[in-house]
């Protein structure tokens, strides 16, 4: 997993921690963004902030009322992390209101709210497994354009497990498989192309074949790297050098697909 530079901005706009244990209200605020619709149309009890914070809460005990505003400029369903991105930057803040560090609680709050939130809490490039809350760090950098597209397909993270129909077997990672990864990722990533593929996209690309088109799209730009993020939608691709990245981003916007220009962040 690998942290960018793309983000949404979340504020904590007030706190009341006066309230008795067990008693924790949440409320999330649009303050604008290109997607600020979607905090409207998520559930309060349904937000992965409410829930991340109500469960921190609730593990050490005590009681608040919080209030949060969010530019919400990272698509949903794009399997970019968006939503546990925001659970986890809420957690964080209100541990520092509490004057609480990074500790078991957190992260058990952050399991609880998603697979991808424990991610968040510390950032960087990791290897995750189990859920997402096994966490291993990687020294590992890149310094690489990050294009990333979105034709604004929202692929259910639900139906793409079940139709990745793998046994858990297949998905562990061995100490010597890890050691592998190393190894490839450092070697060249001029090679990355011929060691790593995401196991969902055949099943998206199937269900969604534009998806997949975006994806020659992109090394026919000169990416590369290229590949789905998560379970999809969003499709990344790697460029040595700014110019050639902002190339492929005018090439791709004119067939109106979202298009990003990031950096991995470390």
């Amino acid at each position: 997993m690998a942290e960018l530079d793309l983000h949404d901005l979340l504020k904590l706009e007030y706190s009341d921690l006066s309230r008795k244990s067990g008693d924790v209200i949440v409320e999330i605020n649009s303050n604008g963004g290109e997607f600020s619709s979607l905090i409207d149309d998520i559930p309060a009890d349904k937000n992965l902030i409410s829930i991340a914070v109500k469960s921190y809460m609730k593990s050490i005990g005590l009681g608040g009322h919080f209030v949060f505003s969010l530019t919400k400029n990272i698509p949903s369903g794009a399997g970019l992390g968006g939503g546990s991105s925001n659970a986890a930057a809420a957690l964080k803040i209100v541990s520092e209101t509490l004057h609480r560090g990074v500790d078991d609680c957190l992260f058990d709050a952050a399991s609880a709210a998603g697979s991808d939130v424990p991610f968040f809490i510390k950032g960087g490039f990791a290897f995750a497994e189990g859920r997402g809350e096994f966490l291993y760090n990687s020294d590992f950098n890149d310094k690489s354009f990050v294009l990333l597209v979105n034709n604004g397909i929202h692929v259910n993270t639900g139906l793409a497990y079940k139709s990745l129909n793998k046994p858990v077997s297949d998905l562990m990672i061995g100490c010597e498989d890890k050691r592998k990864i190393i190894e490839n990722l450092i070697s060249g990533k001029y090679q990355w192309k011929t060691h790593f593929f995401n196991d969902f996209e055949p099943v998206v690309f199937e269900l969604y074949p534009q998806i997949g088109v975006i994806k020659d799209k992109m090394y026919d730009n000169g990416a590369f790297f290229s590949a789905m993020s998560g379970s999809g939608s969003t499709i990344f691709g790697l460029f040595d050098s700014r110019e050639t990245a902002e190339k492929g981003r005018k090439s791709l916007e004119t067939e109106g697909n979202r298009v990003y220009l990031t950096k991995f962040r470390s």
